[in-house]
């Protein structure tokens, strides 16, 4: 594990280092211990999230969906290490025209079952010649439940309405146009249910 890095990043479940990996920029994420589990629990699920968030990322990028190539898998130490993506964070740098691209990757993600879980416009990544990555899997999972893909594209919509309010409609009629192109038949299934959770949220908060 190398702990010689620069962290960029601790977050609730892992850290994230910049290294040097044989001469390149890499990412090295490590999940960490938690101090109110207890060791028989806590070790075996660090693991099994470790090899999942791999293998999720391996199934991603066989889908020509960019995203970080895997360097090395380090299971004892629940590591991974992957490629550093050069560019800014789609947040900073925000338009419109890019959520096309974002409905079709996310689409693309839908019809192969594959739930990103964190669809928030901090975990892409703009490079310098204009190429969209998708980053961060560490609460992906596979589901053919169209409730779970209406509710990544829920919290997508919830972000954009709040962080790019002002660009927000045509924001996100881009990425509905996105998504249909990859994902035909069943977007209109899915944008309707995610007007359905949006009802109930509705109605929930009246009854408070």
């Amino acid at each position: 594990m190398f702990k010689d890095g620069i962290l960029l990043k601790r977050g609730a479940e892992s850290e994230l280092y910049l290294i040097n990996w044989y001469g390149t920029r890499a990412i090295s994420k490590v999940r960490i211990r938690k101090d109110y589990r207890h060791p028989s629990i806590d070790i075996p699920l660090r693991k099994q999230r470790t090899i999942h968030e791999a293998n999720i990322l391996s199934q991603v990028k066989l889908l020509g969906i960019n995203a970080p190539f895997i360097y090395y898998l380090d299971i004892s130490n629940f590591e991974i290490v992957m490629e550093f993506v050069q560019g800014k964070v789609l947040r900073d740098v925000f338009s419109p025209e890019y959520c096309i691209v974002l409905g079709k990757m996310i689409g693309a993600l839908h019809s192969n079952n594959i739930i990103h879980g964190d669809i928030t416009t901090s975990n892409f990544i703009v490079s310098p010649n204009g190429v969209i990555s998708l980053i961060d899997f560490g609460l992906s999972f596979i589901s053919e439940r169209y409730e779970d893909k209406a509710a990544d594209i829920r919290l997508f919509k919830e972000i954009l309405n709040s962080i790019h309010i002002e660009v927000f409609e045509e924001s996100y009629e881009n990425f509905c146009n996105g998504y249909t192109q990859k994902y035909t038949k069943v977007a209109p299934t899915i944008f309707k249910i995610v007007s359905n959770i949006e009802k109930r949220g509705r109605y929930s908060r009246s009854l408070l």
